[in-house]
């Protein structure tokens, strides 16, 4: 089923970058916010709207139609697990994709910045599309226990090499000016597919079952390997004789190099701190607090709805807000209230007494999650050497899908021993503790688009 995270996991930015970066600027002081407008009148030429990359189009297009058929599988393979299995097999079967993604993540990141990208996902792309092609034949013809741990097994490999690589392509689609509104639409397009597929999924199941489920995903493959097909980002920023010096150098050593750059570049480094802290206190709250909190006031499953629709909706109001006012500047300082905005609102779901005053307090922590993820996002890519994108987004999507089921678990188990209340007071702690890197690290705090790291 699907896991709610602070930015979408299905195609992790794990939920984020280069060529596209300029020569660095001054520290700039004004406004945290500026509009399209005034910013590019201050700072840089006018760009066009992201939208308007036809290249960055497609990709989303892909990525958002990859992104529904997970649902419809995620949603088809839990059900079709609990049927063959009851509710113990069903747990282990969801967890059989994770083990294989987490386990080649990491190993995944070399590939990517030592090969064409772009032919990796593609590679992918065609991999399960034709996976899940067996599978809707499988389903029909034997289905089984052994089936379903067998593709999630397999789908989880491959989703290991595709992740990496997109996230080293997305940023090659686009200047620097464009990616704050980029990542806008980015969260847009993955919160409605994970909106969209689930339903979708149950839908297929109770009607076609999980063949047909298997076949549809096949088909959101095949999708996004068109719209990949046809996307062409900017060639990596590195002459002939290091291109080919990488090429040589032996893969440990490339992986070890990726992290060595990675702790020393201050910015991006403290950019992962954020975002493994923000997810930690607030994965756990939004997957499980949120039934124990509706089943201890007696809002019931009506109340869970309530609660993740407001959150949703927040996430997108604020996704639609920042396509227009742009964090700039002061990216640090900005993340740094947002977050603290959002440690409050989870406070303020867990203490205040009525359904409506929990639901608008989950409208909240949506609109401050759309703040952290689109900002950091943003400035994470712009702060990315082209050379060590993928190894950077390999390390990126391990710490935020990984850091989900120890939160979650973590979530449950606190909540047996101290109490709901106390133990979603506690994962907004740890939320506070987020802003300590955005206004501790100077570099971050005062952080501007395409500044120096």
């Amino acid at each position: 089923m699907t896991t709610v995270t602070s930015t979408p996991a299905a195609k992790p930015v794990p939920a984020t970058k280069s060529a596209a970066v300029p020569a660095p600027a001054p520290a700039a002081s004004g406004a945290a916010l500026s509009s399209p407008q005034s910013s590019a009148a201050v700072d840089t030429p006018r760009v066009k709207p992201a939208y308007r990359e036809h290249s960055f189009v497609r990709l989303m297009f892909g990525e958002g139609a990859s992104t529904v058929g997970d649902q419809i599988w995620y949603v088809a393979l839990s059900w079709a697990a609990v049927r063959s299995g009851g509710p113990a097999s069903a747990g282990a079967i969801m967890t059989a994709s994770a083990i294989p993604r987490m386990l080649l993540l990491l190993f995944a990141g070399p590939l990517a910045d030592r090969f064409d990208a772009r032919r990796l996902m593609i590679g992918s792309d065609a991999a399960r599309a034709v996976l899940m092609l067996g599978a809707a034949a499988l389903a029909v013809l034997h289905p089984g226990i052994g089936m379903l741990v067998g593709v999630s097994l397999l789908l989880g490999a491959i989703d290991a090499l595709f992740l990496p690589a997109a996230g080293s392509v997305r940023p090659r689609l686009l200047e620097t000016e464009q990616l704050p509104q980029a990542a806008a639409l980015r969260e847009l397009t993955l919160r409605g597919a994970l909106v969209a597929g689930a339903p979708l999924g149950g839908l297929l199941v109770a009607t076609g079952g999980l063949g047909w489920a298997c076949a549809l995903n096949s088909l959101s493959f095949a999708a996004s390997m068109v719209a990949v097909y046809k996307i062409r980002p900017r060639p990596l920023a590195v002459d002939a004789g290091a291109e080919g010096t990488a090429a040589r150098t032996p893969y440990l050593t490339s992986l070890r190099d990726g992290l060595s750059a990675l702790v020393r570049n201050r910015v991006v480094s403290a950019l992962l701190l954020v975002g493994l802290l923000t997810n930690l206190g607030f994965v756990g709250p939004m997957n499980v607090g949120l039934a124990l909190l509706s089943d201890q006031r007696g809002w019931g499953a009506a109340g869970i709805g309530m609660l993740l629709a407001a959150f949703g909706i927040g996430a997108a109001a604020g996704s639609v807000v920042l396509l227009r006012w742009r964090v700039t500047r002061r990216i640090g300082a900005v993340v740094a209230v947002a977050v603290l905005a959002q440690a409050g609102a989870l406070a303020a779901m867990a203490l205040l007494p009525t359904l409506p005053l929990a639901t608008a307090a989950a409208a909240l922590v949506g609109v401050s999650g759309a703040v952290v993820g689109v900002s950091c996002g943003a400035l994470g890519q712009a702060r990315t050497p082209d050379e060590l994108r993928g190894r950077i987004s390999s390390v990126q999507t391990l710490l935020s899908l990984g850091v989900v089921p120890l939160a979650v678990a973590g979530t449950g188990v606190l909540a047996a021993a101290i109490g709901t209340v106390p133990a979603l007071l506690a994962s907004a702690g740890i939320e506070v503790l987020a802003a300590v890197p955005c206004l501790l690290v100077g570099a971050l705090r005062g952080a501007r688009l395409g500044g120096a790291a």
